[in-house]
């Protein structure tokens, strides 16, 4: 149905077949005979409509938000760079197609299975589809942040404060035994005096881990842990994978802070993660958005390293290892939907 110039073959499924629908539809060889059969089976059933219009309207809000993945994409930056604090510009708003984050996120979403994420695209410092950034900040700590991710800087004189708003960064905290350094991220903190930490964002669940030095989590209401060099944690709504409990930590991930500082010679290293997180990290690096388009397919497990110059071969290699296929209705857009 991709520009085969023939008719789609409906399931009977409303939201199957709005989505075949829309696939022949915006494939640019519907003919006339095409649109009468679309408007006889719209007229059909109140659902059809309502099921169409939902997908017709993630795509069109799509097409109205600015997107990183406009424009060329840049090369990593080799320098460093200062940042020094400025006036915080009006936020901007960037719409990621990926496995909603808990709860759903959009009213939108509840038409698509919960696929719509929707994230703020603001911050002091942030990084486009495949950019990765390296900055100094005031106080001399670095941070280097991965591609597609954002964060705010907020210090004061009692503490140094960054959130991480989305994606992944590595921060190198300049020892300051007065002036705690605390990253803030999906309802945890991770804080040190001086320490090298990485934190890492994902649809319903965070990572945090330590490469040198220490440092202390806590989430919610759950007791603080303490986090020695090599240890790293997932928390969040479950924990991944639902391992720490609704909201605390996990327990400690082997070869954690490997996986977790991979991005930074070139690859993307997932042990054991589902699906919609695989997807939220290939959003980063992809010049097209990722819908996963089936709710049960979030959770399906995905073991490999990932060369991040070559998004597509992990995207082959997901439709090799795992029951999915892929549709590319309209250029931008790469829907992954049950095989």
């Amino acid at each position: 149905m991709e520009g085969n110039g023939e008719r789609p073959a409906l399931t009977g499924d409303p939201r199957e077949d709005a989505l075949a629908w829309f696939v022949r539809l915006e494939s640019g060889d519907a003919d006339p005979a095409d649109r009468r059969a679309f408007a006889d089976w719209l007229a059909r059933d109140p659902a059809h409509r309502r099921e169409y219009d939902r997908l017709a309207g993630v795509w069109d809000d799509l097409d109205r938000v600015p997107d990183p993945r406009q424009g060329p994409r840049r090369e990593p930056r080799q320098g460093p760079r200062r940042i020094t604090r400025a006036p915080r510009a009006a936020p901007t708003r960037r719409r990621f197609l990926a496995y909603g984050m808990a709860g759903g996120a959009a009213a939108c979403a509840a038409g698509l299975g919960g696929t719509v994420a929707m994230t703020a695209w603001a911050g002091d410092i942030r990084t486009a589809t495949g950019e990765r950034r390296t900055a100094t900040l005031d106080d001399g700590s670095v941070v280097n942040l991965d591609a597609g991710s954002a964060l705010a800087v907020d210090f004061s004189p009692a503490e140094r404060r960054v959130r991480l708003i989305d994606g992944r960064a590595r921060f190198v905290a300049a020892p300051d035994p007065g002036r705690p350094f605390v990253v803030a991220c999906a309802g945890g903190e991770l804080a040190t005096s001086g320490a090298t930490l990485i934190l890492h964002r994902q649809p319903e669940s965070a990572v945090a881990a330590v490469e040198e030095g220490t440092a202390v989590l806590t989430v919610g209401t759950a007791p603080p842990v303490q986090l020695l060099a090599g240890h790293c944690r997932s928390y969040g709504l479950g924990g991944l994978g639902g391992l720490g409990g609704p909201g605390g930590p996990g327990p400690l991930m082997p070869d954690g802070v490997a996986a977790e500082t991979a991005w930074r010679q070139g690859r993307l290293v997932f042990q054991g993660q589902p699906l919609d997180a695989v997807i939220a990290d290939l959003n980063r690096y992809h010049p097209a958005r990722i819908l996963l388009w089936d709710r049960p397919l979030a959770e399906l497990r995905v073991d490999g390293s990932v060369d991040v110059t070559r998004p597509d071969a992990a995207l082959n290699a997901i439709t090799r290892i795992l029951p999915v296929r892929t549709l590319h209705p309209v250029p931008g857009l790469v829907i992954i939907r049950s095989a």
